[in-house]
């Protein structure tokens, strides 16, 4: 029986409408058997119409660790044209050896590269894929798919060759750690189409409605409710059910009872209704199934003859059965399958222990044999048979072989098996120990890996060396993910290590010593990061000397020492080396983000280009998420504000680790105290500050202060700075206080503390004098104003000036903005006049950012001097429309703001606001408690 396509209309047309146009990227997103494959069945058939050829590819749990593999068996079905062969380059022939069936089309094997690497292999399937002409090329059940594989795509997708249609389908809940489909944060570029679907269960009517193509719409109006009762909607469940009704209407008169499932013999288990399906099958075919749901893989039918102990001609008229009876599909040329990964558990499930057991020694024999083994399958079927003597060596070697071609996602699969077996070798667990540490350092979210470190490092019998080695890759794993037991972790790391792995010690120690943990000052970071140098130039290993080296650059960098940028420079660009090219990669980006705290914008930007290509040729997750972040951060000083609160709250919803992206959430605080949403920006502070992460501590202790500054509560800001404070006196590395000083000082002269303000300006103005950091002198120059303005406001507003033209150079427009309101202010009493002309300009630059709460201020202040400017005669009138105060209210309304809220965000006495929000309500015929869940500035 074969239904037709019901019940996703909408979802159809939008999938095909968005396949006609190229380059285009769909992704459709649904739990098991809910239709997506379906679904892509039904839009390939109207878009191959157009001419538009179909290469369709499958991820597999059970996958060897082969580049690219799901886009290689796509490749394989393509009939290029004979008239590009020209336009192709000589590196496209390395696609030769993966897809011979190209091999006429490709260069010849004279222009192979040698030895080419992973990316650029992805490169040449990018081209190939732009040479094929017009192409969908769907990738199905992403979510199994390697990281090789996820990055290639990732590729594709923001780069689609001009004629290219990408469709990927997977499941979110079975997506790695990460929770992102391509790996990495996927914005789709301009000029892309894109359809992002989600497939959910039928509704009643939609089931009804497929059901009564099966048994009419009079018994399908009777049965529609049952039918959807037992499957929720699930499809491949309704599907199951209809076909055990057809077959009751074979034997019955054309009607069927109201009770007719209750006594079909289909149970609501899935499970059940395939076993039903599967006892109509011949004996010979049941054999054949049975053998493709061991295999877990597509398989020939060679092999899967062998298995199930037939004649060819046996073989060939089972499958053909099983074929007919939809229990398996033919997914490719000689590659049979079942049509769903439940559908393989539910027969696995029913083969009986003795059966099962002798299939997987049969099939280990036969993947034996071939030419190429699979190691990952011969280390499943070895696994199901419960022998660690027979299992785990292979498991060993399917690692090792992983480890070769460098996939991080098999080999961490494989240790962590071996170490679920608690009689593995001291030796075995030695090894996949220091292993899967190596693995978890590179990893974006390695949460489930950190657990089994802690295991690892607890085990009394490890050598000491070894925990030592483990330990390093710990700590830095936990440094990396802002956490501050990796400090601890490193310190108990190097003393492990010092005597027998040296080198592995000046890693751990210079990993300590770049400048992001308040426990040590200036003088230990440099002093400890000159001993970890010492210590590994007395080695050999490259790999050790360039993680040293890539931590010396990022605190030489720091620090503002210019012979970071010769340390830099002895990193090499290119290596063979992976491992060497991410250190560069790592010194890159902490240089980068270095440069950012300087106020070296143009620095920071040219290094974060290097570090993104880097961290994409050597597959540095961690780097490249970290790079996207940075430039967030870049743009927010530079002002570019639109949208980026929408790239920062989707980076945020896809991570399964929000601590990770703790320094987003700080981003998000500063735009929405900047826009009035000051309840929001509490929240998001707090949460930062609860993370207590050294790293970010003074930065939102700073944004905190300057919100308490912002709500008239001069004496809170100082509470909640002061230990801000002490750790920046303790690290004297000023550059790490950039935000913290100016507030600091404004909060101190505000609430008696003039003093301590002098010394810390001081401080701050002798730690920064040699360096060149701009933004950090801005910030010495600025409190000098402020602490002058008193007693001598021409000196101040010369100041003032001088840091104004330092922050226009970076620049930095928002710092300048204030600053030109400090400026303003300094005047008010001697120059009302030429004050209001500094507040005026700083409104105009606020307004242009979009910064509602900093402009409500300018206005305030300027009325209140009567430097304002004149409203226009006649009073506009917005009708039902919200006016511009008045969505600026919806906004903060929107955030649960209290009318007390909206009176300090937007500088309004507490009747203006109340005033406006009525207005508000009544406009959009709403309440206050439904507004919460409004978008913001919905109008």
């Amino acid at each position: 029986m074969s239904l037709d396509f019901a019940g996703r209309v909408e979802e159809l047309r939008a999938t095909v409408d968005a396949l006609e146009q190229a380059p285009s990227v769909v992704l459709i997103e649904g739990e098991a058997g809910v239709g997506k494959s379906r679904l892509l069945d039904e839009a390939a058939k109207r878009v191959v119409a157009t001419g538009v050829e179909i290469l369709r590819g499958w991820c597999h749990p059970l996958r060897e660790p082969l580049p690219f593999g799901p886009v290689i068996d796509a490749l394989r079905q393509a009939h290029p044209p004979p008239d590009r062969r020209a336009a192709l380059s000589p590196a496209t022939s390395m696609v030769t050896a993966h897809v011979p069936e190209l091999a006429e089309w490709l260069p010849g094997p004279d222009h192979l590269p040698a030895g080419p690497s992973g990316p650029q292999l992805a490169r040449a399937i990018h081209e190939v894929l732009a040479a094929l002409g017009p192409v969908l090329l769907a990738i199905e059940d992403v979510h199994w798919a390697d990281e090789a594989t996820r990055e290639l795509l990732l590729l594709l997708a923001r780069n689609t060759p001009a004629q290219l249609r990408l469709l990927l389908t997977y499941r979110r809940h079975d997506l790695p750690e990460h929770g992102n489909v391509l790996g990495s944060p996927y914005r789709r570029p301009t000029g892309t189409i894109g359809l992002d679907l989600r497939l959910g269960p039928l509704d009643q009517a939609q089931v009804t409605q497929l059901a009564a193509q099966v048994i009419g719409p009079a018994q399908a109006s009777v049965l529609g409710p049952q039918l959807f009762e037992r499957s929720a909607g699930l499809p491949l469940a309704i599907e199951e059910d209809l076909w055990a009704i057809a077959d009751r209407l074979d034997h019955a008169d054309g009607s069927l009872p109201a009770t007719v499932l209750e006594h079909t013999g289909v149970p609501r288990a899935l499970q059940e209704a395939i076993g039903s399906r599967v006892a109509t099958l011949p004996r010979s075919a049941v054999a054949v199934v049975q053998a493709a749901a061991i295999l877990a893989v597509p398989a020939g039918q060679g092999l899967l003859t062998r298995l199930a102990g037939l004649e060819e001609d046996q073989a060939e008229e089972a499958l053909e059965a099983a074929l007919v009876a939809g229990v398996v599909v033919e997914v490719g040329p000689d590659r049979y399958a079942f049509h769903h990964t439940l559908a393989r558990q539910a027969v696995y499930e029913r083969i009986l222990g003795p059966r099962r057991t002798r299939l997987h020694r049969q099939a280990i024999e036969a993947l034996d044999s071939e030419s190429r083994p699979p190691l990952v399958q011969l280390a499943h079927h070895a696994r199901q048979l419960g022998d660690p003597a027979l299992w785990v060596p292979r498991t060993v070697a399917a690692a090792r072989y992983a480890i070769e071609v460098g996939d991080d996602g098999i080999t961490a699969e494989q240790l962590n098996q071996l170490f679920a077996e608690p009689t593995l070798s001291t030796a075995t667990r030695t090894w996949a120990a220091i292993e899967l540490s190596r693995i978890a350092v590179r990893n974006t979210n390695p949460e489930a890996t950190v657990a089994t470190l802690r295991q690892i490092i607890a085990d009394a019998n490890l050598p000491k060396a070894v925990r030592g080695e483990v330990r390093l890759n710990l700590g830095r794993t936990l440094l990396n993910h802002l956490d501050p037991q990796g400090a601890v972790q490193l310190e108990l790391a190097v003393s492990e290590l010092e005597v027998e792995q040296p080198e592995q010690a000046a890693i751990a120690l210079a990993s300590l010593k770049m400048g992001q943990w308040p426990s040590d000052t200036r003088e230990r970071y440099l002093a400890g990061m000159q001993r970890a140098t010492e210590i590994v130039q007395r080695g050999t290993d490259p790999v050790a000397r360039a993680t040293v080296l890539a931590s010396q650059v990022s605190l030489m960098h720091l620090v503002g020492d210019p012979a970071g940028d010769d340390l830099l420079d002895q990193l090499p660009r290119e290596s063979a080396n992976l491992d060497i090219l991410r250190q560069r990669c790592r010194a890159l980006y902490n240089s980068a983000d270095n440069f950012y705290l300087r106020g070296l914008d143009e620095r920071a930007s040219t290094s974060l280009d290097e570090a993104e290509e880097l961290a994409e040729l050597t597959d540095y997750q961690m780097i490249a998420h970290e790079c996207v972040k940075c430039r967030l951060y870049l743009d927010f000083a530079r002002g570019h504000w639109n949208g980026l609160a929408d790239k920062a709250d989707a980076i945020i919803e896809r991570s399964t680790e929000p601590v990770y992206d703790v320094e987003l959430v700080h981003l998000l605080a500063l735009l929405d105290t900047a826009r009035g949403r000051w309840s929001n920006a509490r929240s998001a502070l707090a949460f930062c500050l609860a993370r207590d992460m050294p790293v970010g501590y003074l930065a939102s202790s700073a944004a905190l202060g300057r919100l308490d500054l912002l709500e008239g509560r001069p004496d809170d800001a100082w509470l909640s700075i002061r230990e801000a404070l002490q750790m920046l006196r303790h690290r004297d590395i000023w550059v790490c206080g950039v935000g913290l000083l100016p507030v600091a000082v404004e909060a101190g002269l505000a609430a008696g503390h003039r003093a301590q303000a002098e010394e810390l300006t001081d401080q701050a103005e002798a730690g920064t004098a040699d360096l060149d950091a701009p933004a950090a002198q801005a910030e010495v120059l600025v409190c000098r104003g402020l602490l002058d303005a008193d007693s001598a406001p021409g000196t101040a507003m010369d100041l003032i000036e001088q840091a104004q033209r330092l922050l226009a150079a970076i620049p930095r427009p928002y710092l300048a903005a204030q600053v030109t309101e400090h400026a303003g202010r300094i005047l008010l009493a001697t120059s009302p006049v030429v004050a209001g002309a500094h507040l005026q300009r700083a409104m105009d630059a606020f307004t242009g950012l979009g910064a509602t709460a900093d402009v409500s201020r300018c206005q305030r202040t300027l009325r209140n001097v009567g430097q304002d400017r004149p409203v226009p005669r006649g009073r506009h009138s917005y009708g039902t429309d919200l006016s511009p105060r008045e969505q600026q209210v919806a906004d903060l309304l929107g955030t649960g703001a209290t009318n007390k809220d909206i009176a300090r965000a937007l500088a309004l006495s507490v009747r203006t606001a109340e005033h406006h929000v009525a207005s508000v309500l009544r406009k959009l015929d709403t309440t206050r408690d439904a507004m919460t869940t409004r978008p913001a500035g919905s109008g």
